[in-house]
């Protein structure tokens, strides 16, 4: 999974280049089936817009699968100008849909990648579970209110 991701990212990177684009940070979700599930964030000029990495590579596992697939493992790949101490986690939100998705034990691998002279170098990587980085998630009751 991890040399999938590399090798997405430069690919991905060399053809965002060639059109005039820049890095992005990208996302690589394995879902329990086996297969690998890429998205890259999108960011218009509308804030609200802004779709995370995260969530495209979720969307695509239930296009390409369904809403029974499950995360695994997944992939958020951030670029840098140099490593930093700690990669760039999900946000808020990702966070949940990773939870939601996965399961308590869903492996959450930040790596950070910069782009160099003669290509994209691969510095640091480290390893969390969604329960390590979502300690108290959002599980809503169904009888909270009292309703049936």
């Amino acid at each position: 999974m991890i040399e999938h991701a590399k090798q997405a990212i430069i690919k991905y990177n060399m053809m965002r280049h060639a059109r005039g684009g820049i890095d992005t940070l990208y996302a690589f979700a394995l879902s329990d089936s086996g297969h690998i599930h890429d998205g890259a964030s999108y960011e218009p000029n509308i804030a609200h817009a802004t779709v995370c990495g995260e969530r495209h590579a979720i969307a695509n596992m239930i296009l390409q699968e369904s809403y029974a697939a499950k995360i695994k493992s997944i992939i958020v790949a951030d670029p840098v100008p140099e490593v930093q101490k700690h990669g760039t986690p999900p946000c808020g939100t990702c966070r949940h849909l990773i939870w939601s998705q996965g399961s308590p034990d869903t492996t959450v691998l930040l790596l950070q990648y910069i782009q160099e002279k003669n290509g994209w170098t691969f510095p640091k990587l480290e390893k969390y579970t969604i329960k390590d980085i979502y300690p108290l998630p959002y599980e809503p009751d169904e009888h909270l209110w009292g309703s049936k």
